[in-house]
């Protein structure tokens, strides 16, 4: 095949590793719904012919097309769960990913980080108005953030996390080890991501999950698969034992992994 059929993919991971760059929170949530029909137009405009196939899922945006060692997708994987990819597998194939992106396993925890900066701030301005001194300071140079307690600080500090497709390295410092057993791969990191095959519309239990990470090593996650069914991707989190809200720890779960898939025999 052309070297230039084989990029496709390794070009659209460029473009989505400067995403990276977009790490601030409030640029992440003000863009999160436009990032999928962003992505999808300006793709879409420069795909070259022998793309073998185009698929947007739901939650998730999949670019394949047949290479020499079998079939190559792009994925892009949202944080709130177990998420069906539409990708095929059969028993036997082998599957190599490389994965990348950032999440967050704790909006809440993110918001309070906010307002406790924003706090310090409104202390530190209001104290040097009633001084007399803010209206001259801000126009020369003064910073709020020069002058934090080291309590203020403490506040604006998460417990979590952004992290990459390895997961959360400390995680066993920060969480409870009950929670941790519950996680969908207990004992492992928050936030790392994870993979498992299944049928069609089913979850997958804790006998299919495989540890995917980044695939950074070199290893390429060579993954041969047990089972035939459907790929699925989810980052690693507890799982609630209430039958009403089983995705409880899911929910406040933000940004996006992407996964190079490569699957042949």
């Amino acid at each position: 095949m052309p070297d230039e059929a084989k990029t496709i993919a390794d070009f659209l991971l460029s473009l989505l590793e400067d995403w990276r760059k977009f790490g601030r929170f409030v640029l992440l949530l003000t863009v999160a719904a436009l990032l999928a029909l962003g992505l999808s137009f300006c793709v879409l405009r420069m795909l070259p012919h022998n793309t073998g196939q185009v698929k947007i899922g739901s939650g998730s945006i999949i670019f394949s097309q047949p290479t020499q060692d079998g079939n190559e997708y792009l994925v892009l994987i949202p944080p709130q769960g177990w998420e069906e990819t539409g990708i095929t597998v059969r028993k036997g194939d082998r599957l190599t990913i490389e994965a990348n992106g950032r999440v967050h396993i704790d909006l809440s925890e993110l918001s309070a980080s906010i307002a406790a900066r924003r706090a310090a701030d409104e202390r530190i301005e209001s104290e040097e108005a009633k001084a007399g001194r803010w209206e001259a300071e801000k126009r020369s140079g003064f910073l709020p953030e020069d002058h934090y307690t080291a309590a203020e600080k403490e506040k604006m500090r998460p417990t979590w996390h952004w992290t990459g497709p390895e997961g959360i390295k400390d995680t066993a410092d920060h969480a409870l080890p009950g929670r941790m057993k519950k996680c969908i791969l207990p004992g492992g990191n928050y936030g790392a991501l994870l993979g498992a095959i299944r049928e069609a519309g089913v979850r997958p239990s804790a006998e299919d999950v495989f540890l995917v990470g980044s695939g950074s090593d070199g290893s390429g996650n060579d993954i041969v698969a047990r089972r035939s069914g459907k790929l699925y991707f989810s980052v690693n989190d507890v799982q609630s034992d209430d039958k009403d809200y089983p995705d409880m720890f899911f929910e406040d779960n933000i940004g996006f992994f992407y996964a190079k898939v490569t699957i042949g025999k």
